[in-house]
C-alpha cells in the first residue's frame, strides 16, 4: 500500500510545473531554474534530495526559492519551520541571502545563549513561528537531544559532507531530528570510499 501511494504521488507530478514565486527578489539563471523546479517537485512529492553542484553556482538561492514556494499561499503560514544547518563560516551568509532574496519568509538564528527560549517557542503550538531557522553543525551536535523533540518541515544540511561519516556525532544528530523533508547540499565530491554515501534505514 505504501509503495502504491508513492507511485500515485509520482504519477501526479506529471502535471505539476512549479512556477517561480513572484515575490522572489532575483532572476534565476536557466540551470538555477531547473534546480529549483527539481527541488520543488521532490518537495511536492514528499521525498528528500541531494543537490550536489560546484561552489558558487547558486545552491543557496535555489533552496531559498523552493522554501518560498513551499511556505507561500493560503493555509501554509502555520506549517512547521525549516531548519537549515550550515558551517559557522557560512550561516550568516544564509541569513543575508534570505533577507535579500526572500524577504517574505520569517527567519531566525538558533545560536547563542538565548537559544533555549527559541526551543520553548518552537515546542508550542503557535502561528508566529519563523519559517526558516538557521543554525550550525556545532549547535546541533550539542543540542540534538532537545531538537529531536521538535517537528520540522525541512531539515536542510549545507556542506553536507560534514556528516559523511555515519558514525560521527554530527551524523547521529542529523538523523535524530524529525523532518518531513530532508535536503543535503554539497559542492564537495565523494573522495574516499562509498561509505560516504550512506543512507539511514529510518530516513
Amino acid at each position: 500500500a505504501a509503495w502504491r501511494e508513492q507511485v500515485n504521488k509520482l504519477d501526479a507530478l506529471a502535471d505539476f510545473y512549479p512556477q517561480v514565486p513572484s515575490t522572489l527578489q532575483a532572476e534565476l539563471r536557466d540551470y538555477q531554474l531547473a534546480g529549483y523546479q527539481w527541488l520543488a517537485r521532490l518537495a511536492h512529492w514528499g521525498v528528500g534530495a541531494c543537490l550536489a553542484d560546484d561552489m558558487g553556482l547558486g545552491k543557496t538561492i535555489q533552496t531559498l526559492a523552493m522554501l518560498l514556494k513551499h511556505y507561500q499561499g493560503k493555509g501554509k503560514a502555520d506549517r512547521a519551520p525549516a531548519l537549515v544547518v550550515a558551517p559557522t563560516s557560512v550561516v550568516y551568509n544564509w541569513l543575508s541571502e534570505a533577507s535579500k532574496f526572500v524577504p517574505d519568509l520569517k527567519t531566525a538564528l538558533f545560536m547563542g545563549r538565548d537559544r533555549g527560549e527559541m526551543l520553548k517557542r518552537l515546542g508550542k503550538e503557535s502561528t508566529n513561528k519563523p519559517h526558516v531557522i538557521f543554525t550550525t553543525y556545532g549547535i546541533i551536535r550539542r543540542d540534538y537531544e532537545q531538537l529531536k523533540n521538535i517537528q520540522f518541515e525541512f531539515l536542510i544540511l549545507d556542506e553536507a559532507q560534514n556528516i559523511k561519516n555515519p558514525e560521527s556525532v554530527g551524523a547521529i544528530a542529523a538523523k535524530s531530528i524529525k523532518a518531513f523533508h530532508r535536503l543535503a547540499l554539497s559542492g564537495t565530491p565523494v573522495e574516499n570510499r562509498l561509505k560516504e554515501l550512506w543512507r539511514s534505514e529510518e530516513h
